[in-house]
C-alpha cells in the first residue's frame, strides 16, 4: 500500500500533463516521483500510451489502481459536486476518472544521461485546480517542484482563468509554496501564470 502522504511531499506535480516525458527527463536524477493530472487522458489513451512505448527509454514495471478515496479523500461524485465551480468550465465533458500508480524502469542501452534509474507515476484522470486543493491543500502538503508548461491556455481546451486560479490555490495552501518550478515561456508569462 502507498504511504500518500510521503509520496506527495516527494513528487513534482505537473497539472496539465498529458503524458510527456519531459520532466521526468530532466528532472528525474533529483525526482523520482511525479504526479501527474490530465483530464484530457482517457484511461484507453493512458494504456495505449503506455503499452506502445510510454516514456522513451523506460518500460512499465508495475501497475496499480487506486480509489479516489486513496488520493482525493472522497469519491468521484464528492470532488465534481466540492469543485463544481471549476468544473463546470471545463470546456469539454469529464467523465470516467481514474488514478493509477505505475512504475517504470529505465531500458537496457539508455545511460544516467538519458534519466533516472527507476520513477514512480500517479496519474490523475481530473481538473488541475480541484486535484491540487483536494490532493495536497487538503492535507497541507507542499509538492517539491511544481511543473508549469503547456498548461492549454488559449487553443489547449483549458479555461482561461486557469493560471489565476492555480496561482490562488498555491499561495492559499498553508503548506507553502513548492520550492521548484519547472516552466516554459508560457509558464513564465504575466497572463499566463
Amino acid at each position: 500500500m502507498i504511504d500518500i502522504d510521503s509520496f506527495l511531499k516527494e513528487c513534482v506535480f505537473y497539472p496539465c500533463s498529458e503524458l510527456h516525458g519531459v520532466p521526468v527527463r530532466f528532472l528525474g536524477k533529483r525526482f523520482q516521483r511525479f504526479l501527474y493530472e490530465d483530464y484530457s487522458i482517457t484511461r484507453e489513451k493512458f494504456d495505449q500510451s503506455i503499452q506502445e512505448g510510454g516514456f522513451k527509454g523506460y518500460r512499465q514495471s508495475v501497475e496499480d489502481e487506486l480509489s479516489p478515496e486513496t488520493i482525493f479523500g472522497m469519491s468521484w461524485d464528492g470532488v465534481k459536486e466540492s469543485h463544481h465551480n471549476t468544473l463546470s468550465r471545463i470546456p469539454s465533458e469529464w467523465s470516467e476518472s481514474f488514478v493509477v500508480l505505475s512504475g517504470f524502469v529505465r531500458s537496457p542501452g539508455y545511460d544516467d544521461d538519458h534519466g533516472p534509474v527507476a520513477f514512480e507515476l500517479l496519474f490523475v484522470r481530473c481538473e488541475a485546480i480541484a486535484t491540487f486543493i483536494s490532493v495536497f491543500s487538503r492535507r497541507n502538503i507542499v509538492p517539491r517542484c511544481l511543473v508549469h508548461i503547456r498548461s492549454g491556455i488559449g487553443c489547449g481546451g483549458n479555461f482561461s482563468e486557469y493560471p489565476y486560479e492555480l496561482n490562488q490555490a498555491l499561495v492559499e495552501n498553508e503548506g507553502d509554496l513548492p520550492p521548484f518550478i519547472f516552466y516554459d515561456f508560457m509558464g513564465s508569462s504575466r497572463d499566463c501564470g
